[in-house]
């Protein structure tokens, strides 16, 4: 609604005329602008689907052509580790080999997962036991974690906290979260991840105690295939932002979290109705 008065003067029949035409209009200019943006948000999107449309032409492309000579490999190193004669140095250059591997395969799979066009279906969705589920990711990455240094602790709630969600889509967003931020320790480290209650969402918080990420970067983070690593695909944060979208989640971040260091990435999650 619009309203009119005047300062002091009388309101002229031409101004007053003029104001009702302005308030005859707006309906239509309103609803033009609204389709306007309609338009553009399609538009955006039709974009980014046919995007991923070829990028997933090109992971599968690229996953065809790279899966098996990679199993073959990893499978012939499997076996010579397990020869008791092998020279102590040459097995440990080939469990370094084998790790190389297994982390090429671990980017491939990224590209992978990133390619695939998002889930948005009602039936993805169940009831989740979130800190049992960030325990198990935990356990998961802890030993690889302390081979670089890096401790993880997680503060695990009093009561278990059941989230709805999808438990493969929140297995994927820790982690590459917990991975991440191990990655933004290579001199070693600590991560704190702690979870609670608060109003209708579950919200958990992991901590690093790295360099931090600075204000320019900030923005550009969740963006597909940005990284400061020499090694990265630049896909685990897009990956973790998209999957929490699917979910009805969202992400945050804070850098620096106490005397110029720290990273704090935070999840909120819509807890289980009741």
């Amino acid at each position: 609604m619009i309203e009119a008065a005047s300062t002091g003067a009388v309101l002229t029949g031409e101004v007053t005329g003029a104001l009702q035409f302005l308030a005859e209009q707006l309906p239509a200019l309103i609803d033009l602008c609204q389709l306007i943006q309609d338009k553009v948000e399609l538009e955006r999107e039709l974009a980014e689907r046919e995007r991923l449309a070829m990028l997933g032409q090109i992971a599968a492309s690229v996953s065809h052509n790279l899966r098996n000579p990679l199993s073959s490999m990893k499978a012939i190193l499997q076996v010579q580790l397990e020869n008791v004669e092998l020279a102590t140095p040459v097995k440990k250059d080939l469990e370094l080999v084998l790790s190389e591997l297994e982390r090429l395969s671990s980017k491939l799979n990224q590209l992978l997962q990133y390619s695939r066009s998002p889930v948005r279906a009602a039936g993805n969705t169940e009831s989740v036991a979130s800190a049992a589920l960030i325990d198990g990711v935990v356990n998961l990455l802890r030993r690889d974690a302390e081979q670089r240094g890096v401790i993880i602790e997680f503060l695990k709630p009093r009561n278990e906290i059941r989230v709805t969600a999808s438990e493969e889509a929140l297995h994927e967003v820790f982690t590459n979260l917990i991975v991440n931020s191990v990655e933004a320790q290579p001199g070693g480290g600590r991560i704190e991840i702690g979870a609670h209650r608060n109003n209708g969402c579950l919200v958990v918080e992991i901590c690093d105690t790295g360099p931090g990420i600075s204000a320019d970067m900030r923005s550009k983070i969740f963006e597909p295939f940005y990284t400061t690593k020499a090694s990265g695909t630049g896909l685990g944060l897009a990956i973790v932002s998209r999957r929490l979208g699917e979910i009805g989640g969202s992400l945050g971040v804070e850098s620096p979290v106490s005397d110029g260091r720290g990273t704090r990435f935070t999840v909120t999650l819509p807890l289980e109705a009741q």
